[in-house]
């Protein structure tokens, strides 16, 4: 091998650490705390702020002589004079540390981390796997690159990083829909026929949800960077680069998720928008307990109750698998047709609360039978967004209600841009209700408990 083909792979290797270790990260999620309590058990201490001196100094230097000869070649005299100056300019930088750069300092420097995703030196890599023992051959060389690791291995107080679909805990779910639901009807209670006293209980249930999370936000996220493989009957989190996808192989590994409770300040964007749009994050976790475990409560305050209370306790760790019972598809009722929605959520209350306004006497029964026939022109949620169906439905049932008189045009716009409101906001909770009993829990799968240190992308 040449010298210069040496020199040029010390260059290229040179330029992707530099690239590493210059990468941008976005982050949603920081625990300050977590990240000086790592550098400082690493480095001892932490740096406040960085301070860089620029000093300039300019001289300049000017003179002059002049000689004299006696006549007849006797002999010289002269005068001689030098001016000089100088000046010093110094300028100093003060550049405060902040914790992003902190963690940069951490993460560039992990050297004993068990698992990593791409964020790496590039290296070269064994071949992908089609079988257990293609995969066994490998694995010291994976286990090398810190793209595999036994499970028994993993002990409390390692560091992982893993690519994640971020989810919440079902019972931060409810809480947080309890919660926005209220708010929404708080001050608009009268106009979904909702009673004060309903309103209350609402409340009630939310703060009582919240305050047994102990404000915390319980996180549970799938790993998709790394899976579940038996290597000679032990259990192994490997890279699924590592693994074909067409092979057998691929059909035996198993999914794994991380869980661990965050908190509310910690999160530097919208929570909403993180937790509860599917999004792919890579994780920096620590192992608050070691190996895979297949249980995990997020209402922290059960363990205050289990050892004075045992019984409140047990209760309290049960609520999420309740909750989650509640989700069941074979409990859950079937979504309505957007015209039994039109029907039982806008045309029926609108006639009855028409009627009502306008002091007329109308059959009840007659009214339902216009409202069904009137409804079958939605057939579609399309429908139930165009204009000019949803009014030739809501017609019909003013022609019932007026029956020759007519009624005042601004009263009935009114009345039907509410209940229009209405019926639609119906069907999107029915559709979402319904989406979200039919998607797979990943709660079933094998978890990490861990404490969350960065959430980035």
């Amino acid at each position: 091998m040449s010298t210069w083909f040496r020199i040029q792979q010390w260059f290229g290797r040179r330029r992707r650490r530099q690239a590493w270790q210059q990468k941008r990260r976005e982050f949603v999620y920081l625990d300050e705390v977590s990240v000086t309590s790592l550098v400082a058990a690493r480095e001892g201490a932490i740096s406040e702020s960085f301070k860089e001196s620029l000093t300039q100094t300019t001289a300049a230097e000017g003179g002059t002589t002049i000689e004299m000869s006696a006549p007849g070649g006797g002999p010289k005299a002269g005068w001689n004079s030098r001016v000089s100056a100088s000046q010093t300019s110094a300028q100093e930088v003060v550049r405060r540390a902040v914790i992003q750069g902190t963690f940069r300092s951490l993460r560039v420097g992990d050297t004993d981390l068990r698992l990593s995703v791409e964020d790496q030196p590039a290296r070269a890599r064994p071949k992908p796997a089609r079988s257990t023992e293609d995969l066994a051959a490998a694995i010291a060389t994976l286990q090398r690159q810190r793209r595999a690791t036994r499970v028994q291995d993993l002990a409390r107080g390692d560091v992982i990083e893993v690519r994640v679909d971020l989810d919440t805990e079902t019972s931060y779910q409810i809480t947080t829909a309890i919660s926005s639901i209220v708010d929404l009807l708080k001050d608009h209670s009268e106009l979904f026929g909702l009673a004060d006293a309903d309103l209350a209980q609402g409340e009630v249930i939310a703060e009582l949800l919240r305050r047994m999370l102990v404000d915390l936000v319980p996180v549970i996220a799938r790993v998709t960077s790394h899976q579940h493989v038996l290597i000679d009957g032990e259990p192994w989190l490997v890279d699924r680069a590592a693994i074909d996808d067409s092979s057998p192989l691929a059909g035996e590994a198993t999914n794994v998720c991380i869980a661990g409770v965050t908190e509310l300040p910690g999160f530097w964007k919208d929570v909403r928008r993180v937790l509860f749009d599917g999004s792919s994050y890579t994780a920096y976790v620590r192992l608050s307990k070691p190996g895979l475990r297949g249980t995990w409560s997020p209402v922290k305050l059960a363990d205050v109750f289990e050892r004075i209370f045992p019984d409140v306790g047990a209760h309290l760790r049960e609520l999420p698998r309740v909750l989650r019972s509640s989700q069941d598809p074979s409990n859950s009722p079937v979504q309505a047709s957007p015209s039994e929605v039109i029907r039982n959520h806008g045309l029926i209350p609108f006639g009855l609360q028409l009627a009502a306004i306008t002091q007329r006497s109308i059959d009840v029964a007659a009214l339902e039978e216009v409202a069904t026939v009137a409804s079958q022109r939605i057939a579609s949620a399309e429908d139930l967004d165009d204009v000019g169906q949803v009014r030739s439905a809501f017609a019909a049932v003013i022609n019932f209600v007026e029956d020759g008189t007519p009624i005042d045009r601004e009263v009935i716009r009114s009345l039907r841009e509410t209940h229009q409101a209405l019926a639609r906001l119906q069907f999107a909770v029915d559709a979402a209700a319904q989406e979200s009993t039919a998607a797979p829990t990943i709660t079933s799968n094998p978890m990490l408990e861990v404490e969350f240190i960065a959430i980035y992308w």
